[in-house]
């Protein structure tokens, strides 16, 4: 035999050798594919699972509502919230981030980045990695007659939404929305933050604080000391109770909005080309004196940030969710 037909003998074992490696480790990694094994599950922090060369971070605007749930998982499942900011920026997420979302009645709402990690999930799991701002989807009564009892919880905005507003939102959002536990006042007359309770929403209406921080109008109105001419009251209180009703999102924070500013214009709202106010859940906590009725809070059409309204009066619907 020469020596050229023995050195192509010794080629085609080592082709054939390789072939076998090939198709043994190809059956392996298939074997672990399948089996879900721990050696193909990422070792390092949520942080720096970086996007497939198929998925790049894209703006906002041009992700799918299901890539957007997907993120928010991801942001939700990191161990802290400043990794689940680094997260989100990894996937070129941030607060004001802002979107159009087209409602089933034909009109146009806007859809605003407003929380990070910011809403405790109602399941007990952790935070929801997303909190969105839905602006705005119509116009409508807290209630149908001019009553703040029951607050939030008892409220036909509330019932309405849960409803007929998550109809006018697309199904691919509304099936993702997960369910947060918010805190309010569901007494309606209320002195006394104890009295402050927690409901299960998967759609609802921002609280006062949530939007204005700090509450400090029945201070700023009638100080921190009880007087005589006040039937004794203890104003204070009733901040108390309006302050109770969560933390201001980053967004209207870093835009400054308090109760008597909103210097960047964040609250402004328009209707069917008009001007419109929107409500806040937050109930007006006070009695007696020169209120004849109750009534609830809302951002008034002109963009100012607080201003009471009766609850039979019809007022723009903005809504927040979680991913």
């Amino acid at each position: 035999m020469s020596s050229n037909n023995r050195g192509g003998g010794c080629l085609t074992a080592i082709a054939v050798f390789a072939s076998l490696v090939v198709f043994v480790g190809g059956a392996v990694l298939l074997y672990l594919i399948m089996s879900d094994s721990p050696l193909l599950r990422p070792q390092q922090s949520v942080v720096e699972e970086q996007p497939e060369e198929d998925s790049r971070p894209k703006s906002f605007e041009e992700y799918s509502w299901e890539e957007l749930s997907d993120i928010s998982r991801l942001i939700s499942a990191a161990s802290s919230d400043e990794e689940g900011r680094e997260v989100a920026s990894l996937w070129g997420i941030g607060i004001g981030d802002m979107r159009s979302v087209s409602l089933t009645d034909g009109r146009t709402a806007s859809a605003t980045v407003v929380g990070i990690r910011a809403d405790e999930l109602a399941d007990g799991t952790g935070k929801a990695g997303l909190t969105l701002l839905i602006s705005p989807i119509s116009l409508h009564k807290m209630n149908s007659e001019a009553t703040c009892e029951g607050g939030w919880e008892g409220s036909e905005l509330r019932a309405w939404l849960s409803d007929q507003g998550a109809a006018l939102l697309p199904d691919e959002l509304v099936e993702r929305a997960r369910a947060v536990t918010k805190t309010t006042n569901n007494v309606g007359l209320l002195g006394d933050a104890s009295g402050v309770s927690q409901t299960v929403d998967t759609l609802w209406a921002f609280s006062l604080a949530e939007v204005c921080g700090d509450i400090t109008l029945f201070t700023d109105e009638y100080g921190d000391e009880i007087r005589s001419k006040t039937y004794y009251l203890d104003y204070t209180a009733y901040d108390a109770v309006l302050s109770a009703e969560g933390e201001q999102y980053e967004y209207f924070e870093e835009r400054g909005v308090t109760c008597s500013s909103d210097p960047n214009n964040a609250l402004s709202l328009e209707y069917g080309g008009a001007d419109a106010s929107w409500w806040y859940r937050t109930a007006f906590p006070m009695s007696g004196l020169d209120y004849e009725s109750s009534y609830f809070y809302q951002v008034m059409s002109s963009g100012y940030p607080c201003t009471i309204a009766n609850p039979d009066s019809e007022a723009g619907v903005v809504v927040g969710l979680c991913l």
